[in-house]
């Protein structure tokens, strides 16, 4: 019974510890802008709509980061495949008169192929994932820059696509993110093998493991969960306009600080997934607050990412906290084993 009783208060807590972070940033927030503005963060269903697209977008970014860099892969042309798969998916879209829905579902076909490719040339040609990211970023780039003059991809105003801001679609497809995630890296045999890599590449692969068609799965699943984000960031805007000079990477160091958050908060409840769920609500909870005060986008940015500077820093030298409070608990107590020695001597 008692085994049971700690069992049950563990879960509690674990379920305590990871709702606080979101809960928190929305208190601090909500004090913030009732203080400095007298308005609450969330006052009208324009802002619901506006914290809903945003949060979509970041889970399914933080997801696909979060898929290679993982297994020590770091893409970086995430944010070329999400302007190339939205770009010309929506453009597809358009012209078949499929909606918002269609677009998005053309989006995610289209970035997992850049995925594909991009996965394909890194287990065949061996280039570092980092210097391969840039020059998948350049050709992606380039391709969207080719694509309807120039223009990109224009919504606003096209009938069907106002489904993409509809909250319950919105919803519908955030769950539907964090459900197939968890199945995909935590329950299918997919993702007994990619935790396997993570641990130990070598060892994975001497256990029989396929260690190049998983990492191509890796890269598949990454473009579609970018591309899936840009189309919800190209609803809130109305449009998407290509960029050049591997401008896109905005998006992925953007995203860099919900899905390194989401790391530390699904350490709470051993889901990697639920984690950056409630790390992007925290995130996009400050953002929506700092908009409210008025402050211009580089303003905000600049506070996001000191933040998440002070993060990383905090999350580097956790383990030296831990090794010091431990220290100063084993010192206290040999400082009062002492005195009751010398006490009882007396």
């Amino acid at each position: 019974m008692a085994d049971i009783r700690k069992k049950r208060h563990e879960i509690i807590l674990r379920i305590l510890k990871t709702i606080a972070v979101p809960v928190v940033a929305w208190l601090i927030m909500e004090i913030i802008t009732r203080t400095v503005v007298g308005v609450s963060v969330i006052r009208n269903s324009a802002d619901v709509k506006t914290f809903f697209r945003n949060m979509v977008s970041t889970i399914a970014f933080a997801l696909a980061i979060s898929t290679n860099l993982n297994c020590g892969r770091m893409d970086l042309s995430l944010g070329a495949q999400m302007y190339a798969g939205t770009i010309l998916g929506g453009n597809i879209a358009l012209v078949l008169g499929w909606g918002g829905a269609g677009m998005l579902m053309l989006a995610m076909l289209i970035g997992g192929f850049c995925g594909l490719l991009t996965g394909f040339l890194f287990v065949n040609l061996r280039i570092l994932p980092m210097v391969l990211g840039l020059g998948m970023t350049l050709i992606f780039e380039c391709v969207c820059f080719m694509v309807n003059d120039q223009q990109g991809v224009i919504i606003y105003g096209s009938s069907g696509f106002g489904i993409l801001s509809n909250e319950a679609f919105i919803i519908t497809v955030s769950f539907a993110l964090i459900l197939v995630s968890t199945y995909l890296f935590q329950l299918s045999r997919f993702g007994y093998r990619y935790r396997a890599i993570q641990g130990n590449q070598k060892l994975a692969s001497d256990a029989g493991i396929n260690i190049f068609s998983n990492c191509v799965w890796c890269y598949l699943i990454g473009g579609m969960l970018v591309a899936c984000a840009g189309v919800f960031i190209t609803a809130y805007a109305g449009s998407l306009v290509p960029v050049l000079g591997m401008s896109s990477n905005t998006y992925v160091f953007k995203n860099m600080f919900p899905m390194i958050m989401g790391t530390w908060i699904g350490g709470f409840c051993y889901n990697r997934q639920i984690g950056i769920f409630m790390a992007a609500v925290s995130v996009n909870m400050l953002t929506l607050g700092l908009s409210k005060l008025g402050l211009s986008i580089s303003v905000q940015n600049m506070i996001i990412y000191i933040l998440f500077l002070l993060f990383m820093v905090y999350n580097s030298n956790k383990d030296k906290l831990s090794y010091w409070k431990a220290r100063a608990a084993r010192i206290s107590l040999a400082e009062r084993t002492l005195q009751a020695l010398a006490e009882k001597g007396c």
